[in-house]
């Protein structure tokens, strides 16, 4: 156990604990050579050690090694870590002399606009360092407790910045996810919680930092719409600074500004800023339009809406499950035949269940691809049939007069006591009063399309994708006269 007094590699006398987290502590400690102020990061092995740990460990020590900015610790040493009841390994930075801001706001400090402005600004310089590296070093985790503010401030500067805590930096741009999702909850833009993350996502933490400056208030705990925070009730800011913290913090990256020079730019020129008319605000809204390559056909007249729904195997990547599904089913058709010289009781019944399950699951991939969905809707009923291998059913029946509403869930992650951070992928309802004749479930709504994935663009196994259910539910809010309520 580390304590008080201990003295590190004979150089560095540890002088107390500034922070722990899962298998990480940061001390504070007198470097006995150079008698300055150091920064201990300590990883070290124990049950909550994982292997990727170690990795964003040690890109955090070559990224610090090649950086040199004031805002930004300077990399001094790092050494392996033995003692008799600890391995590990040290990283050893400058020591900053100044409070993060989520201690400055829990002190009960505010922030004016023209402050949070001055530390914008500040940040955004740092950012611009860091993206302009090649590659560029993404930071992914900027939010209050890692920007530190000193205390000299003064009427007319808020005091000097700081980044730090690079444990999840990223060194490369990656289009296409990893398993290794890092950030904070609230602080992340969407794109994060998929494990990917560009430039761009730096500047979104950055806004949601800002939004907690002017409101007090975690963006987490903040109203959403479509995933955009709702933070103007809280503040009193220029319409210019609001616009700005909007763009800074749109769930689309390609949304945001294109770098923080840009978002710089524009801060110091709030001129560049395409600030929402009163004439656009109230105006009819812009018509969605199919997507070109939806296979979702719909024609309507006065009288009439039919909707038709190709099977959800059948958009690309049906062959994929069930091609798999196909492969198992024979490995545990061998492996049954395999067993049976054996005469193995329990490995037999094992091999059957096995086939049983395979063969089971390759039915209903099978039938799921050839199931057609038909949605008719006219002034006295709705009616949902579905046709697969030329047998018709009906799935879903109510009379027109007892639709009341459209539901649109489009808030793509929730948090869950449970499992933690959850996608909630986009799904499109029609509900109807209790007269509703429902022949899948007892419940009174029928999922018109859902989208397995929340990335707009991307569809898996036919599931409808994004832009599909947008343009659904205006048509069916449209025809129906009933409001689309998101969820």
């Amino acid at each position: 156990m580390l304590a008080e007094e201990q003295v590190l590699r004979d150089r560095y006398h540890i002088q107390c604990q500034l922070g722990q987290n899962s298998g990480r502590r940061t001390l504070l400690a007198q470097d006995l050579q150079t008698q300055e102020l150091v920064v201990l990061k300590i990883l070290t092995f124990n049950s909550d050690f994982r292997w990727e740990d170690l990795k964003l460990f040690e890109r955090e020590a070559e990224t610090l090694k090649s950086l040199s900015h004031p805002a930004i610790p300077r990399y001094l040493d790092s050494f392996e870590l033995h003692l008799p009841d600890r391995q590990g390994f040290v990283l050893v930075q400058t020591y900053i002399p100044a409070t993060s801001l989520e201690e400055w706001i829990k002190r009960g400090r505010t922030f004016s606009e023209e402050e949070v402005t001055e530390i914008a600004k500040a940040l955004l310089n740092v950012l611009n360092y860091l993206h302009s590296s090649n590659p560029p070093v993404i930071h992914r985790d900027i939010k209050p407790s890692n920007i530190l503010l000193t205390s000299d401030r003064s009427a007319h500067q808020v005091g000097d910045i700081y980044l730090v805590d690079f444990g999840s930096v990223q060194t490369a741009v990656r289009e296409i996810g990893t398993m290794t999702i890092v950030g904070t909850y609230g602080y992340m833009p969407p794109e994060q919680f998929s494990g990917r993350a560009f430039p761009a996502s730096d500047l979104y933490s950055l806004g949601a930092t800002l939004i907690y400056l002017v409101t007090g208030t975690q963006p987490a705990d903040l109203l959403q719409e479509d995933l955009l925070l709702e933070f103007e009730p809280a503040t009193h800011l220029a319409p210019s600074f609001v616009q700005w913290l909007k763009q800074m913090t749109h769930p689309n990256r390609k949304q945001r500004f294109s770098s923080a020079q840009s978002a710089l730019a524009t801060l110091e020129q709030p001129s560049l800023l395409q600030l929402p008319s009163v004439a656009s605000a109230t105006s009819t809204p812009l018509t969605l339009q199919k997507p070109d390559y939806s296979k979702v056909s719909l024609h309507k007249n006065a009288e009439t809406l039919e909707i038709y729904l190709p099977p959800e195997t059948s958009n690309g990547g049906a062959g994929c499950p069930i091609s798999f599904l196909f492969c198992f089913t024979i490995i545990s058709l061998i492996a049954l035949i395999g067993s049976l010289p054996s005469g193995n009781g329990f490995l037999i019944l094992m091999s059957l269940f096995l086939l049983a399950v395979a063969c089971s699951s390759l039915w209903q991939a099978f039938f799921i691809s050839k199931v057609n969905t038909y949605i008719y809707i006219d002034r006295k009923s709705i009616k949902v049939t579905q046709l697969a291998w030329k047998i018709r059913r009906l799935v879903f029946q109510a009379s027109r007069s007892s639709l009341y509403k459209l539901t649109y869930v489009k808030r793509l992650y929730r948090r869950d006591t449970e499992a933690g951070i959850m996608e909630v992928p986009p799904e499109l309802k029609i509900w109807a009063t209790e007269g509703a004749i429902n022949y899948t479930d007892a419940s009174s709504s029928y999922r018109i399309g859902q989208s397995i994935s929340t990335d707009s663009e991307t569809r898996f196994y036919g599931y409808l994708t994004t832009q599909e259910l947008d343009w659904l539910a205006q048509e069916l809010s449209n025809w129906l006269e009933l409001p689309i309520t998101r969820e």
